[in-house]
């Protein structure tokens, strides 16, 4: 049986173009909905190039913050490694600054001092929620052509078998490869206006 992830709501608000990601990039109200956003789902949004990235609770957690001495310019990084050859540092000297035994290197400097271990290991991490698996369900609205009664049916199979249709027919309905089986039709709610005269 096939099973699609549910969408969390970091995959909703860094969806490039969906409701969420607009409100956040390209609303003139942006500024503002991040902020509310926040207050409601906790993290920071990171600008990357024109637009916004939201790093959620757990992500930011699991990361680090360092600032530079001189502006104070805050960086966030989750991968300490990378972070430590970019700059041309080392992953122990990061740790060193960021547990308080050392207080710059480099010109950078703690944000916040936290247990860190001296080695390359990082805090302990929060998991991320798993996402849930559901099963997809397929709606198809039928009418009945004697009658016009209109129903829902999601489940096509037991739909053909309490009703003694052929399901193969019945899928074949819903897909739109039949016009009709028996005296079952899809609903078309735009029918009963085809032969309405036009305004004048």
């Amino acid at each position: 049986m096939a099973y699609r992830e549910e969408k969390t709501i970091w995959d909703q608000v860094n969806s490039r173009g969906s409701k969420l990601w607009i409100q956040m990039n390209d609303s003139s109200k942006a500024r503002k909905h991040r902020e509310q956003f926040i207050q409601t789902h906790g993290g920071f949004f990171k600008q990357d190039g024109r637009y916004w990235v939201w790093v959620n609770p757990v992500k930011e957690h699991n990361g680090y913050w360092l600032k530079r001495v001189d502006t104070g310019e805050k960086t966030f990084f989750e991968n300490m490694n990378e972070f430590a050859i970019s700059q041309g540092m080392t992953s122990v000297k990061i740790c060193e600054l960021l547990n308080g035994k050392r207080k710059t290197y480099k010109g950078w400097t703690a944000v916040e001092v936290r247990e860190v271990k001296e080695t390359t290991g990082a805090h302990e991490k929060q998991q991320e929620p798993k996402k849930k698996k559901i099963i997809p369900v397929k709606t198809v609205v039928f009418q009945d052509k004697v009658t016009n009664e209109v129903f829902t049916v999601t489940n096509l199979r037991q739909f053909s078998l309490n009703n003694g249709f052929d399901y193969n027919n019945i899928k074949s309905l819903a897909n739109g490869r039949l016009k009709s089986v028996k005296n079952l039709k899809l609903f078309n709610p735009l029918e009963k206006y085809k032969d309405s005269p036009e305004p004048k």
